[in-house]
């Protein structure tokens, strides 16, 4: 498209600027948000785009746009927003919030348009006393979910940047968005949706599963357990299964361990000592049930008190 010579001097002389500035942000924000788990995106407008923006006739100084240089934090889930939103105004000058305030839209209830959190913030100065003609510039951090942001990626040229208009298109869009918004009520509810008489139940293989998990934190203290209590549990759950045992046996399975062995072992993880225990239980026979299994494989390393047979090659057991 044709641009005129004032837009591109604009754009030429800024964008440096913006580039820099962008250089900092993410050098501060990047490590911010890898420590939550969440994702940081960002860009510098290009000269069709900052000269489309200009034209709108919507921007005040267009030396200093105000989403020359933008970010995006992506975070999992919409009771993580109000976080990213706290993070930023530490880290930066909030200049202005769009919306206003997180209880009031300018939507009707049959409105699906964008609304992502968008925050304008400024640097102000650096204790470094870096990059100091910048602490005045205002930039766009956006917050979004991962499904606002994978919607969004989707649907952006369709909606925003199309060569032609198409109703239907945009509806479509618009509907899976209502959907999206849908799912995200959902996940973020899921507690007190989880106790609505309609869906509050349960099946044995979860009630095994919590009757584990809770036994592992009776046994083990907190700093012996790993994060992912659950998975641990489905595959002590799956030896126990193996074994023609019952959950309520496991815990008893573990005390006559520590009484052959005088103590729970702290060397060994508690697959590991669960493993050495039904490897040494009289009444489980454990090579007999190992090797009657067809999927199953059990994982052992030279810490492990083992049984003879054990330490020699076993179809269904992984050596460390």
């Amino acid at each position: 498209m044709k641009i005129t010579k004032r837009i591109r001097d604009l754009h030429e002389t800024e964008r440096p600027n913006y580039i820099r500035l962008s250089d900092d942000v993410c050098s501060r924000l990047q490590g911010l948000c890898d420590d939550r788990g969440w994702f940081l995106k960002h860009r510098v407008k290009e000269l069709e785009s900052f000269a489309l923006k200009l034209e709108t006739g919507r921007v005040e100084h267009p030396n200093r746009l105000e989403d020359f240089f933008a970010c995006t934090i992506i975070v999992p889930t919409l009771v993580a927003v109000s976080d990213a939103e706290a993070l930023v105004c530490t880290a930066y000058n909030l200049k202005e919030r769009r919306p206003r305030e997180s209880e009031r839209t300018h939507k009707s209830p049959s409105d699906f348009v964008f609304d992502d959190l968008r925050l304008y913030v400024a640097r102000g100065d650096d204790e470094t006393g870096k990059n100091a003609d910048l602490a005045d510039y205002v930039f766009e951090i956006q917050v979004k979910t991962i499904l606002q942001y994978a919607w969004g990626v989707a649907t952006h040229d369709l909606i925003y940047k199309s060569d032609s208009v198409s109703w239907p298109k945009e509806r479509v869009a618009f509907q899976v968005k209502a959907m999206l918004e849908h799912a995200e009520l959902a996940i973020a509810e899921v507690a007190m949706l989880a106790g609505a008489a309609a869906i509050a139940k349960t099946n044995q293989n979860a009630a095994d599963l919590q009757q584990i998990m809770t036994d592992l934190r009776e046994i083990w203290t907190a700093d012996r357990l790993p994060k992912d209590v659950k998975r641990l549990a489905d595959t002590i759950l799956g030896l126990l299964k193996a074994c023609n045992l019952g959950v309520l046996q496991f815990k008893n399975l573990i005390n006559d361990e520590v009484k052959r062995c005088g103590t729970l072992s702290l060397d060994l993880s508690p697959y590991s000592f669960s493993v050495q225990a039904l490897a040494h239980a009289a009444d489980v026979d454990f090579k007999k049930k190992l090797s009657g299994q067809k999927r199953l494989r059990v994982v052992v390393h030279e810490g492990i008190d083992l049984p003879d047979w054990m330490k020699a090659d076993h179809a269904h057991i992984v050596r460390l």
